[in-house]
């Protein structure tokens, strides 16, 4: 019993020494359950596990711009999601993946690049992403707002000042509120933004706030403003990102504390709530160089009552360098002139995006409004006067202010930062006195002499370009022999007119043009015929009379042609066939002629064949350069001579048989090139003369395409097929089966045709 019991005892002490020697891992946590939680604005996902999760790294793919990655350290996941019908819009799929040995990485593929955020409650972990509303008409607003605002004691709330911090880590803003405000984010696009609504809040005349923004920060502004005054009353702030990404909420005593974390940092998730000061971590999978153009910034508001204009704080990043490369598409568009503006400024509407809507509101007070909106200073004519209703949802501040001054006709004038508003006959009136004062300054001015001698374009067509600018003093005068101008002008015409010289005398870019005409033809020839006759006696004179007393002598003879007929195929011994059907054209014949001793029955046959196969390819290749908008043409080939005789009078002409081109070119502005082309490929036919002169077989197209430079396009061709059969027969004896082929003879002809005419341009560099 001892001898069975010293094994266990020892392998007992073996196992519980290497337990002991083993060393001690770090736990892992396990997630025991992932939901996915909708609602109006937000989607969650909230994973359950059985101890504190610690992600590290929350980011966007640079790959997929809408797969969102998330690292969770020291985990394992026991259940993969099961995504629910109605959230498919949102959350598309989630998938799960182990990084390590003891790590875990989620990839959350979103519909919407939208910010999202951490938050742990209650042994829970969730990430919350702020949705893209889409909703028209009544504020959206979810349940579980609308059930914390009804639940929530009702007062007002005052935004009191904003304060701004920013590390490497993260920028932080700080709304000092005397109460603590219930709270709806959502997200919005183009340009990505982050709204944050304050219920129950007023805006405060003395927040004012406008912080330097360094270029690393991911926030580029920050606008406030009173959205809504009547109940609730509601404070929006609106953060305009660079891109979406991870930020913080973290609703205090005194106040709101909204953090932004820049791409290379992540929040613990062990604390209660992500703090401003995110720890930092290692940086995700570097991304690759991706340019593309900044979208326009739009500013989120909505009504605004002029009577008590809201203050309206921004906060604006400083803007970073820009490197841009050539793509090959400009590289090729390097060729085509650029549009230019030499004299005047080009209208158009750079201003702020702004909504705004008013009602019987007086004109100076919408303009003083969008004046200050905009930071200029402004001054009133003593005859403005109007009244402005209007409802504008993101429209320019600028146009908002051309609208309203065009429906008060009046106008308004721009000098450096002071705007002046005055009728439009009133600055109708300034300007043709300015215009008649520079007129007087230029012909009291003195005249100049200058020559310019052109390089690519006619000294005559240019004058006629420019003869329009001339002022009356102004003369020019064209030297064809040096293509050289002589301008006789006053100073500030003169400018002009060498802007406009030095835009005319350019390089015409060239062009080109290939064609290939291929032309392919087949043939096939078959003929079968046959010729036999016989002839046989019955004669006392050969010993084979008949036994019949009537008739005792018979003559049969099938071979002899009647005279006059001609006779077609080969002759046979007995001077021609009975059945006569050769091949209608032959270079084989066969005969045979069978007979007994005495001669006296005779059997001719001769059979004649013909069987040509044939294939010939023409392959023609004009090519031709020329410049842009300049017609081209290539001939290469004979002329035949064609005399015609009237009133006793010989005349000669001569006709093409020859391959013609003829190529118009035009370069697009996108660097394509649109051509009139015209292709003649004509041949002189001498087999077959009329009165000594051939006839001309002519293949031609003509048609207007557009053709990427380098590109080959097809612009013709055409297909024919000549398949014929012809037989000659002896009637119903033809019919009798196999026997029926000694009565008829066969001739097929079949002929294929075949050409393409291929272009291919290029733009010559």
């Amino acid at each position: 019993m001892k001898k069975r019991i010293l094994p266990l005892v020892l392998s007992g002490a073996c196992l519980l020494l290497l337990f002991l020697q083993a060393p001690a891992g770090k736990p892992v946590v396990n997630i025991s359950k992932i939901q996915i939680q909708t609602g109006l604005l937000t989607a969650k996902l909230v994973m359950e596990a059985d101890g504190p999760l610690s992600v590290e790294n929350v980011f966007y793919s640079p790959d997929a711009k809408k797969t969102l990655i998330m690292d969770v350290m020291g985990a394992q996941a026991l259940q993969a999601p099961i995504i629910p019908t109605a959230e498919a819009g949102f959350i598309r799929d989630i998938q799960i993946q182990k990084s390590g040995e003891t790590d875990v990485r989620f990839f959350i593929e979103l519909s919407e690049r939208v910010p999202c955020r951490l938050v742990s409650d209650a042994g829970r972990t969730i990430l919350e992403f702020a949705k893209i509303p889409k909703i028209e008409g009544a504020y959206p607003m979810d349940a579980e707002t609308q059930s914390r605002l009804e639940s929530s004691p009702r007062s007002q709330i005052v935004l009191q000042k904003l304060d701004y911090n920013q590390t490497a880590e993260a920028v932080s803003f700080k709304a000092d509120l005397t109460g603590q405000a219930v709270t709806q984010v959502f997200a919005l696009e183009n340009p990505p933004r982050l709204v944050v609504d304050l219920f129950d809040t007023l805006l405060s005349a003395r927040a004012d706030v406008r912080p330097a923004l360094n270029a690393s920060s991911p926030v580029q502004r920050l606008r406030v403003a009173q959205f809504q005054n009547e109940d609730p009353a509601i404070t929006r702030l609106v953060f305009d990102l660079k891109e979406s990404g991870l930020y913080s909420l973290d609703s205090q005593g005194d106040g709101l504390v909204v953090s932004f974390f820049t791409p290379n940092t992540a929040s613990k998730t062990e604390k209660a709530e992500p703090e401003v000061n995110a720890t930092k971590i290692e940086p995700p999978p570097p991304m690759p160089a991706v340019k593309t153009p900044e979208p326009e910034l739009k500013s989120e508001s909505k009504s605004v009552e002029i009577s008590n204009p809201p203050s309206i704080t921004e906060v604006k990043a400083d803007p970073a360098p820009k490197v841009v490369e050539s793509s090959p598409q400009e590289k090729r568009a390097a060729l085509i002139p650029e549009k230019k503006t030499i004299a005047g400024e080009e209208a158009g509407y750079s201003g702020e995006i702004l909504s705004i809507r008013v009602k019987d509101a007086d004109l100076r007070d919408v303009v003083l409004y969008l004046a200050d909106f905009a930071g200029l200073n402004v001054t009133f004519d003593p005859e403005v006067r109007g009244i402005v209703t209007l409802n504008l949802q993101d429209v320019p501040w600028d146009q908002i202010l051309d609208v309203v001054l065009r429906q008060n006709k009046m106008g308004k004038t721009i000098e450096g930062n002071i705007l002046r508003i005055a009728p439009i006959n009133v600055l109708i009136r300034e300007e043709e006195d300015q215009r008649k004062l520079r007129e007087s300054r230029e012909l009291a001015g003195p005249v100049l002499v200058k020559t310019f001698t052109l390089s690519y374009s006619k000294a005559k067509d240019v004058m006629t370009l420019l003869r329009s600018k001339l002022s009356t003093q102004g003369e020019m005068i064209v030297d064809e022999r040096t293509n050289t101008l002589l301008i006789t002008e006053v100073k500030d015409k003169l400018d002009l007119i060498e802007k406009l010289i030095a835009v005319v005398d350019t390089p015409t870019p060239q062009v080109s043009i290939e064609a290939r005409i291929v032309e392919a033809t087949a043939t096939f020839i078959r003929n079968l015929g046959i010729q036999w006759g016989f002839k046989g006696i019955s004669d006392p004179f050969y010993g084979n009379a008949t036994s019949v007393s009537f008739p005792n002598k018979v003559l049969i003879d099938g071979a002899q042609i009647p005279t006059g007929i001609v006779t077609k195929g080969i002759g046979g011994p007995l001077g021609g066939y009975a059945i006569n059907l050769p091949a209608p054209a032959f270079n084989t014949a066969v005969g045979f002629s069978f007979a007994n001793v005495l001669d006296t029955f005779r059997l001719d046959v001769a059979l004649s064949a013909l069987e040509t196969a044939g294939e010939g390819k023409i392959i023609s290749l004009p090519k031709v350069t020329t410049q842009n908008n300049q017609q081209a043409e290539i001939i290469q080939g004979r002329q035949i001579p064609v005399q015609t005789v009237a009133n006793f009078t010989v005349t000669t002409r001569y006709v093409n048989a020859a391959l013609e081109l003829r190529a118009t070119p035009q370069i697009t502005a996108e660097g394509t090139i649109i051509m009139t082309v015209e292709i003649q490929n004509n041949a002189a036919d001498f087999a077959n003369l009329v009165n000594g002169i051939p006839p001309i077989t002519t293949q031609s197209a003509k048609t207007t395409v557009m053709v990427p430079d380098g590109g080959t396009t097809v612009i013709g061709g055409i297909y024919r097929t000549e398949d014929s059969v012809t037989r000659e027969r002896v009637p119903f004896l033809h019919q009798i089966p196999i026997l029926g082929n000694m009565f008829k003879n066969f001739a097929r002809t079949k002929q294929q045709r075949e050409l393409l005419i291929f272009i291919t341009p290029r733009i010559v560099r």
